[in-house]
């Protein structure tokens, strides 16, 4: 059993054996445990013992990744994005290699923001520590890190909403974008969302699935406009599936390619969670107060609600300004 190869759980003699394959040839050895869950940590544990190569960064992120998946946080996807970016550079680089210069070196070898690669290193320390804490290392490395970049919100302006607007053709995309920017939801949100939490008669949607914890990034019950509910009914009536945003019949996993695709014709440039970012500056805009905002953009407060929008408010600071401006009339 050495190396890292994916292996399965099998019912065998009245119990289990772990079945893994070493090229076209398959192997399988009988568990003592007579209970699943049992036999699935017995086989854990049986396979990182027979794994004798080193553990280098790619075996440990893969390990890492995986250990999320059990939970399924909403962060799994993106982190899976980012091991896929990193593995070139990362993935046969042992621990002892690790230092100040290499992730130095690892900064200017991506073109990207310093936000991206902060991220990435961030992944990178968090799986050390893992991987330490499940002693498949002694020590770990120190990681340097790229100062953090000024946030930056990447909204459209109403004109050029309209120019991508227009650009986007598929049904399924021009849905994803009025939902997008009328809900301020987070794109996994969108994506996953079922006809059975549309309510067409309250005029809402409960963005979080049944069975589903709500987590820091809380998925609320959010309004739905008068543009919003012409476009949900319309591809109620067409609908294929359970899920809303679908094409044939099936859900869509990722939006990406259709908003590449608008904004290469329409020369605006957007991406999904930029329609997050343009409902939110144009609700501040509007004098939604802070509060209410932070309720519809799954805030836990509205700390961090004013922090990126409070300055697009007609009314942001307004009572300074006028203060000042009374201080100096009196004289």
């Amino acid at each position: 059993m050495s190396g890292v190869k994916p292996y399965t759980i099998q019912r065998l003699r009245g119990g289990f054996a772990i079945v893994w394959y070493e090229g076209d040839k398959r192997h399988r050895r009988q568990l003592d445990s007579d209970k699943r869950v049992n036999a699935e940590a017995e086989a854990r544990r049986l396979w990182e013992a027979a794994d004798e190569t080193p553990w280098t960064i790619g075996r440990i992120l893969e390990g890492y990744i995986s250990h999320l998946a059990k939970s399924d946080p909403p962060s799994l996807q993106r982190r899976k994005d980012a091991w896929k970016a990193m593995r070139s550079f990362w993935g046969n680089v042992e621990i002892g290699m690790i230092d100040d210069e290499m992730c130095i070196d690892y900064r200017a070898s991506r073109r990207v923001a310093d936000s991206t690669v902060r991220y990435e290193l961030l992944l990178l320390s968090t799986a050390l520590n893992w991987a330490k804490k499940k002693a498949h290392i002694l020590d770990r490395p120190s990681i340097w890190l790229p100062e953090k970049d000024a946030y930056r919100i990447r909204y459209l302006e109403r004109e050029d909403f309209e120019k991508f607007y227009e650009a986007v053709k598929s049904p399924h995309a021009r849905l994803y974008v009025l939902l997008g920017v009328y809900t301020i939801a987070r794109p996994s949100a969108i994506l996953e969302l079922e006809w059975s939490r549309v309510d067409f008669e309250r005029r809402q949607i409960d963005l979080n699935p049944v069975g589903r914890r709500q987590t820091a990034k809380r998925r609320p019950i959010v309004p739905i406009n008068s543009e919003l509910h012409e476009a949900l009914a319309e591809a109620f009536e067409a609908r294929q599936s359970d899920f809303v945003i679908e094409r044939g019949g099936e859900p869509i996993r990722s939006i990406k390619k259709a908003f590449q695709a608008a904004s290469k014709r329409s020369g605006i440039k957007a991406t999904p969670y930029t329609l997050r970012h343009t409902g939110a500056v144009w609700a501040a805009e509007a004098g939604i107060p802070m509060a209410a905002l932070a309720q519809l953009m799954g805030h836990d407060d509205d700390r961090t609600t004013q922090k990126h929008y409070a300055r697009f408010s007609p009314s942001y600071l307004k009572d300074v300004g006028d203060k000042i401006a009374e201080g100096r009339r009196r004289r």
